[in-house]
């Protein structure tokens, strides 16, 4: 990789150190001994969680920020130790935040630019988080939304950057600052691919790094030196992340490509590269819009289920062939009918286990 190559390697790490310190505001890094958590989880078969709920369930709200506090209302009780906050308006600075928030336990609620809308505030204060962490930049979260946050929590402190690889780096430095076995990497390009390999990497305690259809940016090249995982999925196809790059990523650790025709055949292939048959709990997004995935993915984490994407009106090819190899037991649909009609419900509840 990069810097593998480079004879220069002690003057580019300072200079991405001082780059990851400029780059990360609010309370050090020692106010939040996050990093370093990992999962002791089989290599297949993580979570097999089972609890008392069955069938198709769904949860929504009034929007997408409604949502959010909905999916953390039913899966997070009060005192959890962090909370992250996201923009709910786009997608890029939050792709690598719902693993980091799902491998410590934490929810991921969803906030507008310049506010914070009532049913997150009111989350917010069921929850009493001891800390928060925004991830993404001033743009995306600005200041005053930081400074009333102040308000729910002892501490805030912010993980940005100059772009979403710069975040997406400083994320992976900041909670998981020892490493794990198996990382995923997705295209920052598209919101897809990386949502759907969050609840995954997120149950083996790993992060998800996001690069450029042909590099590999610095600061992510800089986490794989000093934290060197020993198995790498890349998710997506060439269209999304290009042969060099995955030769690139292959110089570092043994990687495996999941890709597929479309996003839901990727979302399908991730699903089944790691969850086993009778996993117990399936959570299932919209493909084609973000923010209830962002959300939804930490819960997935938690409950030890993978994250499959469908359309509005109906069940891609490849997640049904995914549901009835899982069979599960429970079936968690994320979003209101505007995003995931009645009638694929409906059809859901053909796939659970009898």
């Amino acid at each position: 990789m990069r810097f593998r190559r480079t004879t220069s390697l002690g003057l580019a790490s300072a200079l991405l150190v001082a780059a990851f310190i400029g780059t990360v505001s609010g309370p050090t890094a020692a106010a939040f001994p996050l990093g370093g958590v990992t999962k002791n989880v089989p290599e297949t078969c993580p979570g097999q969680i089972h609890d008392n709920d069955t069938g198709v369930e769904r949860i929504a709200g009034a929007d997408r920020y409604a949502v959010s506090a909905a999916i953390s209302a039913r899966t997070f009780a009060p005192g959890v130790r962090v909370a992250y906050i996201v923009s709910g308006a786009t997608f890029p600075d939050a792709l690598s935040a719902s693993a980091a928030a799902g491998v410590v336990g934490s929810p991921v609620l969803l906030v507008a630019p310049d506010s914070i809308p009532k049913e997150v505030a009111d989350e917010l204060k069921r929850l009493k988080p001891s800390d928060i962490i925004i991830v993404g930049g001033p743009a995306s979260v600005s200041p005053a939304v930081e400074s009333s946050l102040k308000g729910f929590a002892s501490a805030v402190q912010r993980f940005g950057g100059a772009d979403r690889y710069e975040v997406s780096a400083n994320v992976l430095k900041g909670i998981f600052n020892i490493g794990s076995d198996k990382l995923y990497v997705a295209s920052g390009a598209g919101f897809a691919d990386a949502l759907a390999g969050a609840a995954a990497a997120g149950a083996v305690g790993g992060p998800v790094a996001l690069v450029t259809k042909d590099d590999v940016p610095a600061g992510v090249d800089y986490f794989f030196l000093l934290r060197t995982p020993r198995r790498i999925a890349l998710l997506g196809g060439t269209d999304s992340v290009s042969n060099s790059v995955a030769l690139e990523l292959g110089e570092t650790a043994r990687t495996n490509r999941l890709a597929g025709a479309d996003r839901f055949e990727v979302a399908a292939k991730v699903s089944s590269d790691l969850f086993c048959a009778e996993t117990h709990t399936v959570y299932i997004a919209s493909g084609t819009t973000f923010p209830d995935a962002l959300s939804g993915s930490a819960a997935a984490i938690k409950n030890g289920g993978p994250m499959l994407l469908v359309t509005r009106d109906g069940i891609p090819a490849p997640i049904a062939a995914e549901l009835r190899r899982i069979g599960p037991a429970h079936i968690v649909v994320l979003g209101g009918t505007a995003t995931i009609s009645e009638a694929v419900v409906t059809e859901l509840e053909g796939y659970l286990a009898h």
